[in-house]
C-alpha cells in the first residue's frame, strides 16, 4: 500500500498501526498525518530503531496491510 493510499484511509488504519507498533500514541499519529519524515522519526524514537529501520518497518507494515485490510479506495 502506498503512503498516499494509507493517508486516504488514515482513520481506518490508526488502530491497526497502533496495534502493530505498540508504543505509538494515537494522538501523535493524528498530528503527524501526511508527514512521513516525522512519522519515521517518531517510530524510530518510540521503538528504539534507526530512522532507516523505522522507515523500512513502516514500509513492511504498509505492504502487509495492503494484503490484509480491505479498504474502499484499494480497488
Amino acid at each position: 500500500m502506498s503512503w498516499t493510499l494509507a493517508l486516504a484511509n488514515w482513520s481506518e488504519l490508526l488502530a491497526q498501526l497502533c496495534t502493530r507498533f505498540r508504543h505509538l500514541d494515537h494522538r501523535a499519529l493524528i498530528r503527524f498525518r501526511g508527514n512521513r519524515a516525522k512519522m519515521n522519526l517518531y517510530l524510530a524514537e518510540t521503538h528504539d530503531l534507526t530512522i532507516t529501520e523505522a522507515a523500512q518497518a513502516l514500509d513492511d507494515w504498509l505492504a502487509y496491510s495492503a494484503e490484509r485490510i480491505a479498504l474502499p479506495d484499494a480497488a
